[in-house]
């Protein structure tokens, strides 16, 4: 039996909220976290200078910042909890669709709303972040955010299926690159665009400046060329998900020392790759493919059902 999965929101506590701040501030991968924390919030930057411990610190700062902006808070889950419950089974239905991907048992994803200036994920919970929102920017709701971290569930497990299948293993970095990249090939399909009511999805910062040479010579985005390989294998050729997915991850392994170097400089610097010239340069400079041997490696099942 196939399952759509339910989403349901669940708000955090002031210490689960804290212990996530601690995480990220601390985290071994994604580095450039605490930046974006310490950005976002000058005045916990402070308190960690002068507080006695960092716990009691962000304890101090996120119940404070909780309790001058409950009411906006509480305006934002009222509205989330119904965009939620208006699209969120038809935007998974229409996810599912377009991986291909099916779950055989009952699974109910949590969406937690968070101040933390990006939208982590782990297990069958995603975080959707309101900070935007709080200081009354334009940001996304917990539907678009689902959907992009739920992307990176399905992209991972199936990457799992297939590097078990090919005794083959993507390192971190890599995969990073892949499943945020192909949350923006996702989102973007004509049919989610539909339901999420989104227009030219962009993705997560670091994949900007990300850019790849074929093997004709042409310079691409990584986002477009991940682009004309969906449009080729599915579009044009009906390929399954599965089948495309494999079929990049072939490319993937082949440029993966070029990721990683990406991945390092995109840890040592941020966003600070965007406003300075030589960095971006650094960043920018393509990802050569050697070779197209990925259009030998041939999946078990090459046609939808």
């Amino acid at each position: 039996m196939k399952y759509i999965p339910k989403i349901v929101l669940v708000e955090n506590t002031i210490l689960e909220e804290s212990n996530l701040f601690l995480r990220f501030l601390h985290h071994p991968y994604y580095i450039q976290n605490r930046a974006l924390i310490l950005t976002a919030f000058p005045q916990l930057k402070q308190l960690l200078k002068t507080s006695g411990t960092e716990l009691s610190a962000v304890r101090l700062f996120i119940n404070k910042f909780y309790q001058e902006n409950r009411i906006t808070i509480d305006k934002i889950i009222k509205r989330n909890t119904k965009i939620l419950n208006q699209y969120g089974s038809s935007a998974l239905s229409t996810l599912l669709n377009i991986t291909e991907y099916q779950y055989n048992k009952p699974i109910i994803f949590k969406a937690i709303p968070t101040i933390l200036p990006f939208s982590p994920f782990k297990n069958n919970i995603f975080y959707f972040s309101i900070l935007n929102e709080i200081k009354h920017r334009a940001n996304k709701n917990a539907v678009i955010i689902g959907m992009h971290e739920i992307s990176h569930f399905i992209v991972l497990d199936l990457l799992k299926q297939l590097e078990d299948k090919t005794n083959s293993m993507l390192h971190e970095d890599a995969k990073n690159y892949l499943k945020e990249a192909l949350a923006v090939i996702i989102l973007n399909q004509q049919s989610l665009r539909n339901v999420l009511k989104l227009k030219n999805y962009k993705g997560n910062p670091e994949l900007q400046f990300l850019t790849i040479q074929k093997t004709d010579g042409n310079i691409i985005s990584f986002i477009d060329f991940l682009q004309e390989s969906y449009d080729n294998l599915i579009t044009k050729q009906h390929k399954t998900f599965r089948f495309f997915l494999e079929h990049l991850l072939n490319i993937v392994l082949s440029i993966t020392p070029g990721l990683i170097k990406k991945r390092k400089l995109w840890n040592q610097y941020g966003k600070c790759i965007f406003t300075d010239s030589t960095l971006s340069q650094l960043y920018g400079k393509p990802i050569k493919i050697k070779g197209d041997k990925s259009l030998t490696f041939i999946a078990s099942s090459t046609r939808r059902s």
